[in-house]
């Protein structure tokens, strides 16, 4: 007879993997010695070493304990487990080619496709200025949360490729919008910042959005937006509203 150690070298693996697999269910207890040792035979060491190999060979412990199980035809839950690589192997292959696709493109996925080509534009006039990245990674988030205030920053960003004053007047109101990345709730700076900003992106906003009643006056934040700082989305909360 065959201590847990002895047993667990044999299989070649470790005395925890053999306790687990006594845990699961894949390893039947085995009688005890008078000391209360577990101790095992040949046949213990035959499965140990067939759940090793069917678990390197990519099973799940659910599935091994499937092919073990009395009156379960090996070939058959081998077929289902080769059908079950086959898919991930297809999904696999399906997201390779998207990612192929958007390397081939070279356009964001987070961006619309008008968006992309404003950014391009903006690109030429400032060429890796740090502001234009992060504005265009707050644009991607608000087109999620706060739709309407994103399509008027596209528009505005785009009327501002031939209008110098604009492109200042845009262009500070995002400075100061950055300035407010660690503040807090209840920044004195949200207030008049939400007012330019609903000032200077009234006149790229839907005429549908300008006539429609405003929002309760209790809604200062819109949801979907845990990346800015709270003083960030309350300026966001107050331009839609």
């Amino acid at each position: 007879m065959l201590s847990i150690g002895e047993l667990a070298a044999l299989a070649g693996v470790t005395t925890w993997t053999v306790r687990r697999y006594h845990q699961v269910g894949l390893l039947p207890e085995p009688p005890r010695s008078a000391a209360g040792h577990r101790r095992y035979g040949m046949a213990d060491v035959v499965r140990m070493i067939r759940i090793r190999r069917m678990v390197a060979s990519g099973m799940g412990l659910p599935d091994v304990c499937r092919v073990l199980a009395p009156r379960l035809d090996l070939h058959t839950a081998l077929a289902d487990l080769d059908a079950d690589l086959a898919a991930a192997e297809e999904a696999i292959r399906r997201q390779r080619a998207m990612l192929a696709e958007l390397r081939n493109t070279g356009d964001d996925p987070t961006l619309t496709p008008e968006l992309v080509h404003v950014v391009a534009e903006l690109e030429q006039v400032f060429p890796a200025h740090p502001l234009l990245e992060r504005e265009r990674e707050m644009i991607a988030l608000l087109e999620a949360a706060a739709p309407v205030t994103a399509a008027a920053l596209t528009r505005a960003y785009r009327a501002s490729l031939y209008d110098e004053g604009l492109r200042r007047r845009v262009w500070d109101l995002g400075l100061r919008f950055e300035a407010l990345r660690e503040a807090p709730a209840g920044h004195p700076e949200v207030a008049a910042l939400a007012t330019d900003l609903r000032d200077a992106l009234a006149p790229y906003t839907s005429p549908a959005r300008r006539a429609s009643p405003a929002a309760p006056s209790g809604r200062t934040a819109v949801p979907g937006l845990g990346e800015l700082s709270p003083a960030q989305r309350e300026v966001i909360g107050l331009v839609e509203r």
